[in-house]
């Protein structure tokens, strides 16, 4: 009995011994982060941003309008990567027209000029016909798929004619360009985790998400288990 218990003794000895290393290392890191600037360093592991769910972004829709890469993340939409408006309706194409930017919602046609900016909002009460699904191109004039036809405008898009026509250059969608998409991530996210949260959750075992505050729990108990079995060996000893 006493052999078995000191051969649990040491095993428990040794996992215990590798994760109080662990603690004591990044305890001294920690303790000298303000001093190590370490909130101001950035990692940018792959693997580590994935497990953060920052590795990415995610927009609803792109397109790609001449230079432009038009992009919507919920109601926001950016054009490259400045969030220039809001829409609650999703981004169901876009068009280059002279010096602006057209892009489709179902209900409405919102206009930027060619730098992003936004000008405004054209609706039903600016004759736009409704329940619109695309937007493109014929010969340089707007056309807009609707359910009810196709309609043609010229570039002051006041009034809308309905037409039957073939080889219209519908806006299609896009992927996202992996530079621009590293550019939103960083405005979502940030530059990155820094090397002190990622200190601290392997401090506290957070970097393993809810099993990481169990692991420790169980590190406590061994702790608490080999403190016992320490003493009996001892009393074993003194006996």
């Amino acid at each position: 009995m006493n052999r078995r218990m000191r051969s649990l003794h040491r095993s428990m000895g040794a996992v215990v011994a590798l994760f109080v290393l662990m603690l004591a290392i990044t305890g001294v890191f920690l303790n000298h982060s303000s001093e190590w600037k370490l909130d101001k360093q950035y990692v940018t592991w792959d693997w580590l941003l994935q497990h953060y769910g920052i590795a990415n972004v995610q927009p609803d829709v792109v397109y790609l309008l001449d230079q432009n890469v038009i992009s919507q993340f919920g109601s926001q939409i950016f054009v490259n990567t400045n969030p220039v408006t809001h829409s609650e309706r999703l981004v169901l194409g876009g068009i280059v027209l002279d010096d602006l930017i057209v892009l489709a919602t179902d209900d409405a046609l919102l206009l930027l000029n060619l730098e992003g900016e936004f000008i405004e909002r054209m609706g039903a009460a600016a004759n736009v016909p409704p329940m619109i699904q695309n937007i493109g191109l014929f010969h340089g004039e707007p056309v807009i798929q609707t359910l009810d036809g196709l309609w043609r405008s010229d570039f002051l898009l006041d009034q809308w004619e309905r037409v039957s026509l073939q080889g219209v250059g519908w806006s299609l969608l896009q992927s996202m360009p992996d530079s621009m998409e590293a550019e939103l991530a960083e405005y979502f996210h940030g530059k990155g985790v820094t090397v002190e949260q990622l200190l601290l959750d392997v401090h506290n075992g957070r970097i393993l998400g809810q099993y990481g505050v169990w692991l420790l729990d169980i590190l406590g108990i061994l702790l608490l288990v080999l403190s016992l079995t320490g003493l009996w060996i001892w009393a074993r000893r003194v006996h």
